[in-house]
């Protein structure tokens, strides 16, 4: 999809408005599920293996690992199955794991160990378990040369502004989310030195720039330290504020590709880095060829 492509270009609302030169983590996404025997939980438990226990082993087991991981590691999950009633020993379990690290190479040697914790817990609990791979993501390989030529063209636009009903719109949603009422920020950010380890987070965005030199920016679209990915940063998207950012990040991303069409010295720049970042190393995607994996119930 990307082989004839010169220069890549993205943006993703924020509560900052920069040119994006830091990194972003890899991830590994996966299902386990644990299956057991059904029995009556108070009649005859002793007929039954408990998917639920080969469950609980698991996550205490990622849960004891965490001490021992790199600080750019990253472990959550979600229990999405425990069973049907209280009262039968359950004999199907499922849960949704993430593992995340500053690098590839990390991320993959902490997803390693889970499975074999996976396969430890199942032992413990006499149960069968299955690993299903959902997603897996690269981290950003950053281009600075990119990065600093959208960053003059956010300097030409300069800096957001916002109406007084906009600021009392912010201030209400920082209200709501119990954060300080220090509003919004449209200010266009310094242009950073890169981090050896991002803040957090991840995008498949991280894929595309093993492929391609990648440009990225982040755009005002929500008041400060408002919790990301909840209906806060919703409602401002669906309203003025996030408006404003869509219109200046599309008006950023177009002076950009302007420069990029009319000074063919800038894209060799910007492929010279690329080339230079990623040096011998080889793009192979996480998700094996094929249909998209699907977990079981």
């Amino acid at each position: 999809m990307f082989d004839d492509l010169d220069v890549c270009l993205d943006w993703h609302p924020s509560a900052k408005t920069s040119a994006e030169v830091q990194s972003s983590q890899a991830l590994v996404d996966f299902i386990v599920e644990f299956r057991g025997q059904a029995a009556h939980a108070a009649a005859d438990p002793w007929n039954g293996r408990s998917a639920l226990d080969g469950l609980e082993f698991f996550t205490t087991g990622l849960n004891y690992m965490r001490e021992h991981v790199k600080p750019s590691v990253r472990i959550h999950y979600q229990i999405q199955h425990g069973g049907d009633v209280v009262n039968v020993v359950p004999d199907y379990a499922r849960v949704w794991t993430r593992i995340r690290d500053s690098k590839r190479a990390g991320m993959e040697e902490v997803y390693a160990r889970a499975k074999e914790i996976a396969r430890g817990a199942s032992i413990m609990a006499n149960v069968s378990y299955e690993i299903t791979l959902v997603s897996g993501l690269y981290e950003v390989l950053v281009n600075r040369t990119g990065g600093k030529a959208l960053y003059d063209n956010l300097t030409l636009l300069g800096d957001l502004t916002y109406t007084p009903e906009e600021i009392a719109f912010a201030h209400e949603i920082q209200k709501a989310t119990g954060k300080p009422l220090t509003g919004i920020d449209g200010k266009v950010q310094p242009f950073e030195e890169t981090r050896q380890d991002p803040r957090g987070g991840s995008t498949d965005v991280g894929d595309v720039s093993w492929l391609v030199p990648e440009i990225r920016l982040g755009v005002t679209t929500a008041p400060e330290e408002t919790p990301w990915h909840s209906w806060a940063v919703v409602a401002c998207g669906g309203m003025s504020i996030g408006h404003k950012g869509l219109v200046y990040a599309a008006k950023a991303l177009g002076m950009t590709m302007v420069d990029l069409y009319e000074k063919p010295e800038l894209v060799k720049e910007i492929q010279a880095e690329f080339k230079m970042r990623k040096g011998d190393a080889t793009y192979q995607a996480i998700l094996p060829d094929g249909p998209p994996p699907i977990p079981g119930n």
